[in-house]
């Protein structure tokens, strides 16, 4: 399983645009082949913090490929105030709650 972690810091005035459209990628990403989680977190300080798994390499890269987290990763610029913090890793051990 991959694992993706992604902080995002939003400009001041663009918070509630950045939070849609998070949002948006989450209802995108949920119909994906291989897209096991997305969850999208909002931090007191207006950023962002993203978890998301996938079946595998393959399903993550397919989705870093989307023309819509493209689009979402080429605009960024216009929204944050830094280039967003992406780490990949794999999952070695887990549990979900029954």
């Amino acid at each position: 399983m991959t694992v993706v972690i992604a902080l995002l810091k939003a400009k001041p005035d663009c918070v509630d645009e950045v939070e849609q459209r998070l949002r948006d990628l989450q209802r995108r990403t949920r119909d994906e082949p291989g897209a096991l989680e997305y969850a999208v977190h909002r931090r007191d300080s207006g950023g962002f913090l993203l978890y998301e798994r996938y079946v595998d390499q393959a399903a993550c890269d397919a989705h870093f490929a989307a023309p819509y987290v493209t689009e979402f990763l080429h605009e960024t610029e216009r929204w944050l105030e830094e280039a967003p913090r992406v780490e990949f890793g794999h999952v070695l051990v887990s549990f979900q709650p029954v």
